[in-house]
């Protein structure tokens, strides 16, 4: 089996102040590589197992390319091709 990445979110509530205390919506994911969606809930059991008990948001993540490009403008701001 390859291995595929995933996203984890802790669902425990955090403790100090911002925007993630009460919103899982609003929290930073951790990335993980795993063969299986348990293997990568095991991963972050290791990480915080004092959350175990919580549990932890698990989902396939499909990465996707992104092409940077610059556009250049003239002093009339007009877009340079």
């Amino acid at each position: 089996m390859e291995l595929k990445d995933y996203r984890c979110t802790r669902t425990a509530l955090y403790q100090h102040d911002c925007l993630g205390k009460n919103d899982i919506s609003a929290r930073q994911g951790y990335y993980i590589q795993a063969h299986g969606i348990e293997e990568a809930w095991e991963q972050m059991a290791t990480r915080y197992p004092e959350e175990t008990e919580v549990g932890f948001t698990i989902q396939e993540w499909k990465g996707f390319d992104v092409k940077v490009v610059e556009i250049k403008r003239d002093k009339y701001g007009n877009i340079i091709e």
